[in-house]
């Protein structure tokens, strides 16, 4: 019914049929411009295909055929060759191509960069090997779940290429740290592990939620790379800190020269005075921050949504220009369809559901973007019957308030890349919808589909798998931070020089006009869970450094200076492995790697400047170090200070505070000196005693016990000496721990002050009491 009657009865034609057949052409729309151009200089050939599979069109070598009939009949004429079908296929060709460019790429970068970081061969075979197993291990599951590379998955090898190689460079670091320590070559390795374990099992567990929550999307290309990229995840986790560490255990602690092994000096000394920088200049810091994420949020209100698969194509692609000269030329070559149910036999023969039909085209011809439509009211008209031929020359169509619209100002969405406007095409649709709902009885039922609607339909889905993955990866992100480290604004710290980088992306794609499209969607959430990757590093080491350290700020710079070397290596990797994706022959793979580059440097600033700003000032602890404190059975009862606290309230405690060890015979506090802290016992006993010559021990203090209180009151002199009777471990507190403690755990602040000032009245009254009692004698 769909194909038109022959219009030449033979091949030549005589002048006269010619000139028969161009006024035909004109006084009939169903053949003009569908078939004809408007000036007779180009015609169309619709080819038909069986109902394939893409498996089947591959392997029968339909567009390989066609385009060979195209070349051998060439002549003094130009074929132009487009369609979904041949769309495909040449992306599916460009991909291979794309594939086998970028991995070895990637490769190169990543040996360049861990060669430049460690100059030793194991530095550079070792993760390179521990990364290309989790590899083959990857795209062995892809193949026993039977899915195809597709335009989502084919970034997935280098992408896990580069990512797996951070992995690796952040164990190697923690490995040479221990040789340069001076380490025993059988210890270095467990030591490492030891350091290292805990902050890679948590990042690549953002890093999975970054790339699961990007199955929340109903495009299935997002959603395999989302659920294929956990796999892989998880895969670089398991030889990263199984095979590596075993490998390294395996191999000869073996000669190094001065420099093999060893971080850059220079960068590590450049880091020590950002580190200082950055802590000197803080408010700056933080209100300079405030300012890009303004500019980046109103940058972002300009962002545009694409999802049209043509335009992934370059501009002077064949497939695209193909496209375009079609759409210029003769009609869009994107259709879609309005399927009308007529419900019963004999319904789409009534005269008034055909006058349905006929209004329904005319009110078409009035949308923008729509340049013809075909019914079986045009094939009627040809043959004279139904509704009766139409003036010649075709329809006339008006506007909504009766002003002719000619021919020549109907234009397509798709003439230029400047016009294809989603939300008009949305705007466009809906309306049809609406029409369709005013003017159709319920017992015929209409529906649109077609390419265009599924493009719009993605466009759609794409703005929501863009909110639901990142709303859903913060979320879960905040949530393991905040449960790592104890406090909300820990993990909101945490979130912040993360969460500043994705609002930088959305900012320069609006203000550069970059679309979001299925490739750039992809970068916020993939971005988001890479980029906490070094800032649980980065606080994990930090942790470490502040354990019996009581100045923050050099605890800070410390961190900074020692983690911050791998986290610049594979921020450098991870920068050189996305921009392999700028040389990509689709339009949004080149957008995402640049655009992922300029993110990870992003991140890179904020860990590295904002990060240690933000924590400046702010106390660690990770649920490890929560877990990991004895405090012995019921602290609330043997101790007075934890009161009324539960056991992880009063490991908070000692936390947030001090904690001292001292041996037998080590003197804790020295008469005379002068000191602004009071100890609580937490293990041993201690012995107190008074005077110079004739000491004597006045006292015996056990678990639970305070000395030293005049001290916090009033910084005053020590009136004894305390000295360790035992292996002692006692809490120092000092107004800068009650600070801190009030600040961070208000509610458990009050619990312990009112402790305290129990202790110090109990301690007035025995003093009260002996003084009365010296006096009576």
């Amino acid at each position: 019914m769909l194909n038109p009657p022959r219009l030449l009865p033979h091949i030549p034609p005589t002048p006269g049929e010619v000139a028969a057949l161009k006024k035909k052409l004109s006084a009939t729309p169903l053949y003009g411009k569908n078939l004809v151009a408007d000036d007779f200089k180009g015609a169309a050939i619709n080819v038909f295909l069986k109902n394939l599979t893409d498996a089947q069109y591959v392997d029968l070598g339909v567009d390989r055929k066609i385009m060979t009939l195209l070349t051998a009949e060439g002549g003094p004429e130009q074929f132009f060759y487009t369609g979904a079908a041949h769309v495909k296929q040449s992306a599916v060709e460009l991909m291979r191509r794309d594939l086998t460019r970028f991995t070895p790429m990637a490769l190169v970068f990543v040996l360049l960069v861990l060669w430049f970081s460690y100059r030793t061969v194991r530095g550079v075979v070792l993760p390179v090997v521990t990364v290309s197993l989790a590899l083959v291990w990857t795209l062995g599951v892809i193949v026993l779940a039977g899915k195809a590379i597709t335009l989502g998955t084919f970034i997935l090898p280098p992408l896990l290429l580069v990512l797996g190689s951070s992995y690796a460079i952040h164990v190697m670091a923690r490995y040479y740290e221990q040789v340069g320590a001076g380490v025993p070559p059988g210890d270095r390795v467990p030591r490492a592990f030891a350091r290292v374990w805990l902050p890679l099992t948590v990042s690549a567990a953002t890093n999975m939620i970054g790339f699961g929550s990007l199955m929340v999307n109903r495009i299935t290309a997002i959603w395999d790379l989302g659920l294929f990229a956990v796999v892989g995840v998880l895969c670089l986790t398991v030889t990263s800190l199984t095979f590596l560490p075993a490998a390294l255990q395996l191999m000869p602690s073996g000669l190094r020269s001065a420099r093999s092994g060893k971080v850059s000096p220079r960068l590590s000394e450049n880091l020590r005075r950002l580190g200082e920088h950055a802590h000197d200049s803080r408010r700056f810091i933080l209100w300079g921050a405030v300012v890009v994420g303004l500019v980046s949020l109103a940058g972002a209100r300009f962002i545009k949504v694409d999802a049209d698969f043509l335009y992934y194509f370059d501009r002077d692609a064949e497939v695209r220009r193909a496209n375009e000269a079609i759409n210029q030329t003769i009609v869009g070559s994107n259709p879609f369809y309005v399927v009308i149910n007529g419900g019963a036999p004999g319904v789409l023969k009534r005269w008034e559901v055909l006058k349905l039909i006929k209004d329904l085209q005319s009110f078409l011809l009035t949308l923008p973007g729509i340049t013809s439509s075909v019914s079986i009211v045009d094939y009627l008209e040809v043959l004279e019957t139904g509704l009766g031929k139409q003036a010649e020359g075709g329809d006339l169509v008006v506007t909504e308030q009766g002003e002719l619209i000619p021919a020549a100002a109907r234009k397509s969405f798709w003439e230029d890349p400047r016009s294809l406007e989603p939300v008009l095409a949305m705007e466009t649709l809906d309306r049809i919808r609406t029409y369709i709902a005013e003017h159709f009885p319920a017992e015929i039922p209409v529906r649109l589909t077609g390419t265009l609607v599924l493009l719009t339909g993605t466009t759609s889905d794409i703005v929501a798998g863009q909110i639901k993955s990142l709303t859903l990866a913060l979320g879960i992100i905040f949530l393991v931070m905040t449960a790592m480290f104890l406090s909300a604004k820990i993990g909101f710290f945490a979130i912040l020089p993360n969460a500043l980088p994705i609002l930088v992306f959305f900012g320069v794609m609006g203000w550069l006009g970059i679309l979001l499209n299925l490739g750039t969607s992809l970068i916020a959430a993939i971005a988001l869970g890479i980029a906490v990757d070094s800032t649980i590093h980065y606080m994990a080491r930090l942790n470490l450094e502040l354990r019996g350290e009581t100045d923050q700020a050099a605890a800070v710079v410390r961190a900074l200076r020692t983690v911050g070397v791998p986290i610049v290596y594979t921020t450098g990797a991870l920068c050189f492995g996305f921009l392999t994706f700028a040389l990509s022959s689709f339009v949004p793979i080149q957008n995402f790697g640049i655009l992922a580059s300029l993110t990870m440097v992003t991140a890179l600033g904020a860990n590295l400047i904002l990060l240690p700003a933000l924590l400046a000032t702010t106390k660690i602890i990770t649920l490890w170090d929560l877990l990991g404190v004895r405090l012995g059975d019921d602290p609330a009862r043997t101790i007075p200070l934890f009161a009324g606290l539960r056991r992880a309230e009063a490991r908070i405690v000692v936390l947030m505070g001090e904690m001292k060890r001292f041996q037998p015979g080590d003197i804790i506090i020295r008469r005379g000196e002068r000191g602004d802290e009071m100890y609580v016992i937490i293990r041993g006993a201690t012995e107190v005693w008074a005077g110079d010559r004739d000491r004597q021990r006045i006292r015996d203090l056990k678990r639970g016990d305070v000395f030293g209180e005049m001290g916090l009151v009033r910084q005053s002199e020590r009136s004894a000496d305390v000295v360790a009777a035992s292996a002692v471990e006692v809490l120092a507190v000092d107004e800068r721990f009650l600070r801190r403690i009030q600040r961070r755990y208000p509610r458990i602040a009050s619990k312990v002050f009112l402790n305290l000032t129990r202790i110090l009245s109990d301690r007035l009254e025995r003093t009260t009491e002996q003084f009365v009692a010296a006096a009576a004698r």
